[in-house]
């Protein structure tokens, strides 16, 4: 899903207030000022893109001041995470009594559960990622311990995840289905890398390998080698370890695989748009060797096959 704001279509003089208001709603409620001058002649974008479980959001203003109070973390029940790779001009940003220059290619976590402040020193461009408190949770065991810390675009791994995710959003607009879920997993990998790189993490507990796996299976859904195998490698243990972490899980690994796998082609059929959806290429979507393979799955799981379901919604709506 991608939706892009028609800023530039309102009157001058509606259109920061129109801004600010699509901020509190993308993102989270927050305190925006600007000069009298550049409150007369705004000029902003918004774009939104949804990437899987994550959302993608690219933002152009002009000089501003943005501000998250202590009453406006009220406003919202699960405060994400954003993540804010820095694509145009400078700004300075401060949380947990830390300020930082960010400069293009730098990036930086911020919490909207807590006060943060943000000065937009010139015309300004981001791409911003929001992840849910519990994905972030995954990536790293500690993301708080990120909070207000610059995260160079000139270090090697910085720089790749900052100009990767900054192509995705010059192009989310143009983003083919099948292609999605594969950059969700490919930027949630690489900002785990980026950030357990610097976190100096020592064994984790099952618990927190076991949301770990979770994660990483529902961002690959779409590969084909999925599985015991594949997971282990991504977390450099064994697939003995791999298989004991969900010894005491009502599903094997391979089971919870498949589950989710067919409850994605099952949203795939009845959301928007399903009068034209293929069968085909839903199932090689979600990691399916070909339709047969998706067909006995679907019908293990919801006791009928896809295309009957599909008929049966397509009649519903």
């Amino acid at each position: 899903m991608y939706e892009s704001y028609p800023i530039a279509a309102r009157p001058p003089w509606e259109r920061f207030d129109f801004f600010k208001g699509l901020l509190d709603d993308v993102f989270c409620p927050m305190q925006l000022d600007a000069q009298r001058s550049v409150r007369e002649s705004f000029t902003g974008r918004v774009e939104v893109a949804q990437l899987g479980g994550i959302k993608l959001a690219r933002v152009a203003t002009g000089p501003l001041s943005v501000k998250r109070r202590i009453q406006d973390i009220a406003c919202i029940s699960d405060p994400p995470y954003l993540v804010k790779f820095q694509l145009r001009g400078e700004s300075m940003w401060s949380q947990r009594a830390r300020t930082v220059h960010m400069r293009p290619g730098d990036f930086i976590i911020c919490s909207t559960a807590e006060p943060y402040a943000l000065e937009l020193c010139g015309d300004y461009e981001m791409s911003v990622l929001m992840l849910a408190r519990s994905m972030m949770m995954c990536l790293a065991a500690d993301p708080n311990r990120f909070l207000g810390l610059r995260m160079s675009g000139e270090d090697a791994d910085c720089g790749l995840l900052s100009s990767f995710v900054g192509q995705i959003a010059a192009r989310m607009a143009r983003l083919p289905m099948l292609v999605v879920h594969r950059l969700e997993a490919n930027v949630l990998d690489l900002l785990g890398a980026a950030l357990n790189a610097r976190s100096g993490a020592t064994a984790v507990s099952r618990e927190q390998l076991l949301a770990q796996i979770q994660v990483y299976v529902q961002a690959h859904l779409h590969d084909r080698q999925l599985g015991p195998a594949m997971v282990a490698a991504a977390f450099g243990v064994s697939t003995r370890m791999v298989h004991s972490v969900f010894e005491r899980e009502p599903m094997t690994l391979g089971r919870y695989i498949r589950a989710l796998r067919v409850a994605a082609c099952r949203r795939a059929l009845e959301g928007p748009g399903s009068e034209r959806v293929s069968l085909t290429e839903v199932a090689l979507q979600y990691g399916f060797y070909d339709l047969s393979h998706m067909t006995r799955c679907f019908r293990r799981e919801y006791g009928e096959p896809p295309r009957r379901f599909l008929v049966r919604n397509r009649g519903r709506n």
